[in-house]
């Protein structure tokens, strides 16, 4: 096949949605697949494009046995509504346009959410192109925006998302969904079953190498070698309620023989610090900046366990976070705050110990039971974490699936 690819993340950004295209794309290319992968130049997630690339410029290269074509790009902070919406909307009409010009002959378009205007261009540059469009959910917009309280329900802007999100879900050939539990949202919008293809998040088992040297983290932060490390890396963001770890650290007193990590940024960064403040924790929950992609496996392999936390609403029960699959590749035990299939995934595979959303008093008694476990029942646990993900998430597999559905959709439409 010959694909598009449309994303608002790519490489060298280190986002969850930038590592799934890569290392998707990567595998469909590796299994001979041309993929063209249509996004903006880097900018995630300070709004500041990073050096050698150029914002109001199209370039090409070639990452992986990927072709990647960057569009002209309105780079735009995590700072506010309005500012993030002008940066949203400027990307999706470069990809169309420059992906029209400047594409070659295309069997298929797929295009990638977050964010969902990623899919108004995918639908309109298959259009242009008149090839099937597939539209792959990774986030349910707009229920995800209600569900953090960004806007209210039947607020003018959800009301035209929602519209939006009914466009693309009739005008697609077919949808790629990231979990079992999105299919039903899909057809009680009157999606068939059958042009549903799940296609979890999964690994790089080359890059989550468990044996990898850990990072200095125990140095750094004079860490005790005895005290449990819990780490946090990733989007610190509305979803995510990682000021739940500091308010367990905070309840756990100041006896508690625990430190948190938090590696990351987002909308939720400058919250989390302050609580962290306020709480008077701050020997004992330490917040650190990003890490490009390639660090992540040396600071997963220097803890002792790994936090995945999303705040208590119904709608994330349906979700899937990368980083658990993560974790569970470099052989860490999981500590889960997510309800659902999650938890199902989690708890099903001895993978970790789930508590319940919001309760950091729960979250206490888990951690507690880690130390309980010591090094040799966390060892258990993360082993079979990483027998679990080898078998069902690995990225090379997965992409065989994906290519055999896409396979199938453009057939039809041939």
């Amino acid at each position: 096949m010959r694909l598009a690819y449309l994303s608002h993340y790519f490489p060298p950004e280190s986002n969850a949605p930038a590592a799934r295209v890569h290392e998707l794309s990567r595998a469909l290319a590796r299994a001979g697949h041309e993929v063209h992968v249509v996004t903006g130049q880097p900018n995630h997630p300070h709004g500041k494009i990073y050096p050698g690339y150029r914002a109001g410029e199209y370039s090409r290269e070639r990452v992986d046995g990927i072709e990647v074509h960057r569009v002209p790009t309105l780079p735009a902070a995590s700072r506010g509504l309005l500012e993030r919406g002008l940066g949203y909307m400027s990307l999706p009409t470069a990809q169309v346009a420059l992906g029209a010009a400047r594409l070659p002959a295309v069997d298929l378009v797929l295009a990638t959410s977050p964010q969902i205007l990623t899919g108004v261009a995918g639908l309109a540059l298959a259009r242009l192109r008149r090839v099937p469009f597939v539209l792959e959910v990774r986030d349910l917009w707009p229920e995800g925006i209600v569900a953090v309280g960004a806007l209210p329900a039947g607020h003018p802007i959800v009301r035209a998302l929602e519209l939006v999100e009914r466009t693309l879900y009739r005008g697609a050939a077919g949808i790629v969904s990231v979990t079992d539990s999105f299919v039903d949202h899909f057809v009680a919008r009157g999606v068939a079953r059958e042009r549903v293809a799940v296609v979890k998040n999964g690994i790089d088992a080359a890059l989550f190498d468990p044996d990898v040297a850990p990072a200095p983290l125990r140095e750094q932060l004079s860490i005790p070698r005895d005290d449990l490390l819990l780490l946090y890396i990733g989007t610190i963001g509305l979803p995510q309620d990682v000021g739940l770890l500091a308010r367990a650290a905070a309840l756990a007193g100041a006896d508690a023989r625990f430190h948190v990590v938090v590696v990351g940024h987002g909308v939720g960064h400058k919250a989390l610090v302050d609580e962290v403040a306020a709480l008077g924790v701050g020997g004992r929950v330490h917040v650190l900046p990003p890490v490009p992609r390639r660090d992540v496996p040396g600071l997963i392999a220097a803890a002792d366990v790994s936090a995945v936390v999303l705040r208590d609403e119904p709608s994330f029960a349906r979700y899937l976070p990368s980083k658990i699959f993560e974790a569970m590749a470099m052989r860490q035990p999981i500590l889960l705050g997510v309800r659902g299939e999650a938890q199902h995934l989690v708890e099903g595979s001895g993978a970790g110990l789930a508590f319940t959303p919001g309760d950091p008093a729960d979250a206490v008694a888990k951690l507690r039971r880690f130390t309980e476990l010591g090094p040799e029942g966390r060892r258990r646990m993360g082993e079979a974490a990483r027998a679990h993900v080898l078998a069902h998430h690995d990225r090379d597999r997965q992409a065989d699936d994906l290519a055999r559905f896409l396979a199938g959709l453009a057939r039809s439409r041939a």
